[in-house]
This record gives C-alpha cells, structure tokens and sequence, in this order.
C-alpha cells in the first residue's frame, strides 16, 4: 500500500477521534495511549511528505517532528497570520510543549503493550508519582490533550497551506 500526505493527514484525524472514543469508554487506556501517538505520528508524517514522499520506516517522533518541519512551519503560519510576539511564543511553547508529552509517553511498540505493562513503564519512568487513583487513566488522559493540541494545530496548518 502507498500513503500520501493526504491520506496520512486523514489517518491522523480519524486516529485521534478513535483513541478519544477508546480512552473515553475506559476500556483500555494503552490503547488510547497508543492510538493517540499514532495520530501525531500521522500528521507528522503528512507534513513530513509534503517535502519527501519517500518512505522512512522508523516510528521516532522526534526525528519525525524535524523532518516534517512542523514547528518551522507553525511559526511562519503564525507570523503570516499576524500574531504578536506573545500569542506567537505562547502557541509555540504550547506546541512544543504537547509535542514533549507525547514523546515522553509514546513507543511505537506500545502496541503490544499490556495494561500492566503500560502502568509498570510508567512506574519505571516517574509518570505514576502524587497521582491519587488511577494512574494510567491520568497519563492516557495527559497523552489525549497533549495528542489533541498537535493533532489540531496539524489540521490548522494543513488546511491554511492550501489556502
């Protein structure tokens, strides 16, 4: 199967709505957690298309998250649209800032992740520290709004480049 940017563009839309319907039924949050890296990979490798359809198989947000020149491309978007230096610096930092959450939460190997390992990986990493009840419903909770920032700001930007 070959993808395009478009279709890794709706990929990541549809992936962020089904990780918030899975982490919403409380079924299984390392899914939620999971499917809702998977949509910022989507719309990573979207952006990342727009300057190389070449496929690169490794799932690594970061490098992602430079090749598709996301961030680069956000502040150029938010300088065109005519945003002050403060609405520019707090839309950045917000971004970068969901984009660091999602890293620090999400493995492309996940998906094989139990609930019980998923919650002891976030033990080993200090996610689980003053958190009062459920653990792993908090992180997927964190992943769903830091996934959803970039998802939306993805689509902004994908929709104002064709403009």
């Amino acid at each position: 199967m070959r993808f395009t940017g478009e279709e890794y563009f709706r990929a990541g839309t549809e992936r962020m709505r089904q990780a918030r319907e899975i982490h919403n039924s409380g079924e299984s949050y390392a899914l939620a957690v999971y499917i809702g890296g998977l949509a910022v990979e989507c719309m990573l490798r979207a952006f990342r298309f727009s300057k190389d359809t070449s496929f690169e198989g490794r799932h690594d947000l970061e490098d992602l998250l430079r090749a598709s020149e996301f961030l680069s491309i956000n502040q150029d978007r938010s300088r065109k649209r005519g945003f002050s230096q403060a609405e520019f610096e707090q839309v950045s930092i917000s971004l970068r800032s969901a984009m660091n959450e999602v890293v620090a939460l999400w493995h492309n190997n996940l998906r094989f992740a139990s609930e019980g390992s998923l919650r002891a990986y976030l033990n080993r990493i200090g996610r689980n520290k003053g958190i009062k009840g459920n653990a792993l419903k908090k992180n997927s909770a964190d992943m769903m709004n830091a996934a959803q920032l970039v998802v939306d700001r993805g689509v902004a930007l994908w929709i104002s480049r064709k403009k």
